[in-house]
């Protein structure tokens, strides 16, 4: 019985510690600078900015005026900004509309991101004049010089481009706990796998794609929550680098509730999980084919949840210490601390030691959300579960 205690006790002390010196590595990855690729071309690429929007009439139109304040910086010819009305009021349709917003109306019994971006280009095609996509949430804002950095990527040769999604709000503690972990993945999966030749990650919003490309693999997307996973899949699968374009900035709304944390957290987390479950084979295939970058992406998804992990290795280092493994007990602390250290490396130190405290005493809550999140994988297998955006003043 105690061997069995020792093997299981070893295989998720293993576990999580590789997944922390993973993350450490990335982390010191992030930290190197690498020269910029250049323009293999001087065009205006046309834009068509796509923004699926599910019953926000809240945040719709002051998002939409916003953006649509770009064509003062970017040709207006250039670029259409398309909201996907899925349940938006008449009234809220109307004030885009005049606005000069295109709006593309659609009514699904179940309603998917994935399905309002199909229909979406379904309507809009290569004939359009369209050389790009852009996907932002209901409530982002780009940043004023977006679209021109867009399109100079675009001329270096990207096909699919993950840009930065910064905080707009940090109005409480989980909000700015959000924001932080953004920023952390932001720095890791995104940058520092692009600085090791590996793809970024997909957020689900502030992407580019180009337009054939999209057009593509659209349309194969089958996702009910985490299309972004399934592109990052697709993607790599097919040998196409995803680039990370960190003066790429949109700003993004964060999680104002612990319950709205939970309810994401528990979609992001099914279908990573669910991900995982599909790819695995031929991810392994892949590697054997020399794709390291698919299996790569597939690993991603089994890492713990982490926020889970510091916590599940400092029990760890507990027990261990107490059945005096002191083997086990070093392995798990080395764990412990290259997971913390990965936070502490891409975290900027005077915005951790300003809210040190208020952070400390929201961990316990954090935690709570983050095991609650479990409860609604099993909900987001059959719907999408919606986390509602409000105004903000950025």
């Amino acid at each position: 019985m105690n061997t069995l205690i020792t093997i299981i006790l070893a295989a998720a002390i293993t576990y999580l510690s590789l997944s922390g010196l993973y993350m450490l590595v990335l982390a010191l990855a992030s930290k190197i600078k690498r020269s910029s690729a250049k323009s293999i071309s001087s065009k205006t690429n046309k834009f068509l900015v796509l923004v699926p929007s599910y019953k926000e009439d809240k945040v719709i139109i002051a998002s939409a005026k916003r953006n649509l304040a770009l064509k003062y910086q970017y040709p207006k010819a250039d670029f259409d900004l398309l909201v996907i009305a899925d349940g938006l009021q008449k009234n809220t349709v109307q004030v885009l509309n005049k606005m000069g917003v295109l709006v593309h109306e659609v009514n699904f019994e179940k309603s998917t991101k994935v399905k309002s971006l199909q229909s979406a280009m379904s309507h809009y095609d290569k004939s359009d004049g369209y050389n790009a996509v852009v996907i932002l949430d209901a409530d982002n804002v780009m940043n004023l010089n977006f679209l021109h950095k867009a399109n100079a990527y675009l001329n270096q040769g990207y096909k699919a481009i993950q840009g930065q999604r910064a905080a707009a709000n940090a109005q409480n503690t989980i909000a700015l706990l959000d924001g932080l972990s953004e920023l952390a993945n932001q720095e890791m999966i995104c940058k520092g796998a692009n600085v090791l030749g590996l793809s970024s990650k997909l957020s689900g919003s502030s992407m580019v794609f180009d337009f054939d490309l999209f057009n593509q693999v659209v349309f194969d997307l089958k996702a009910i929550g985490g299309f972004d996973k399934e592109l990052e899949l697709m993607f790599t699968q097919e040998r196409i680098f995803i680039k990370y374009a960190a003066d790429l900035i949109v700003t993004d709304e964060k999680i104002g509730s612990f319950e709205s944390f939970s309810k994401q957290r528990g979609r992001w987390l099914e279908s990573q999980y669910s991900f995982l479950g599909k790819s695995w084979k031929s991810a392994l295939k892949g590697l054997l084919h020399g794709n390291l970058d698919y299996f790569h992406k597939t690993l991603q998804l089994a890492m713990p949840p982490k926020v889970m992990a510091p916590f599940a290795l400092m029990l760890l280092v507990l027990i261990s210490f107490l059945i005096e493994n002191y083997a086990l007990t070093i392995i798990a602390l080395s764990g412990l601390v290259a997971n913390l250290g990965a936070y502490f490396i891409t975290l900027p130190f005077d915005l951790i030691w300003s809210n040190g405290f208020q952070l400390i005493i929201a961990m316990p809550k954090l935690l709570m959300s983050t095991i609650s999140a479990f409860k609604w994988m099993k909900k987001s297998k059959t719907e999408f579960i919606h986390t509602t955006h409000n105004i903000t003043q950025i």
